[in-house]
């Protein structure tokens, strides 16, 4: 892992707790056996408490556009964090991109040289309807990944919180 993406982290940790919060994750090795466990159960309430509160108080942190979406970059930064078998289904996605990247590259060239691809069609980046085409990167939904990653009670949980936010 990265230190740009270690600082991501802590500044996600530093938003959504509160130094009340910090020093009781640091006095936590320090307490007795039979305490460590009810008291980490109480740090993660309070800080979904806390980070509840937060969204519902600061609106307007959510508003802006969300990054440009890239693949390559996603998986530079999970695949530290991530199983065996999802790394290597995201290495085989990151493989197919590249192709079909290759693909479009060398149908550009050939169209260069020949005035149309094999296909026949005329236009470049365009579908047979007309229609701009999409990169590999906008098609490719980030949130359809982020749902296939969760289990269906994660998921359970992640569309009840959602809908919870829309309603307010």
């Amino acid at each position: 892992m990265g230190k740009q993406d270690q600082d991501s982290i802590q500044a996600f940790d530093a938003l959504y707790t509160t130094n009340q919060i910090q020093i009781l994750k640091i006095l936590l090795p320090f307490c007795p056996s039979e305490t460590r466990k009810s008291l980490v159960v109480m740090i993660r309430f309070l800080e979904l408490q806390y980070a509840l509160a937060f969204v519902r108080s600061n609106p307007e942190c959510f508003r802006d556009p969300p990054i440009p979406f890239s693949l390559n970059e996603i998986y530079e930064k999970i695949s530290s964090y991530c199983p065996p078998q999802l790394r290597s289904m995201l290495e085989q996605i990151r493989s197919m991109q590249n192709a079909m990247q290759m693909y479009e590259e060398m149908k550009q060239v050939m169209e260069l040289f020949g005035g149309t691809d094999q296909d026949g069609e005329g236009k470049e980046g365009q579908d047979k309807e007309g229609q701009d085409a999409a990169s590999p990167d906008e098609a490719f939904d980030p949130m359809s990944m982020l749902m296939g990653m969760l289990s269906p009670s994660q998921k359970e949980m992640f569309q009840m919180f959602q809908s919870e936010f829309k309603e307010n």
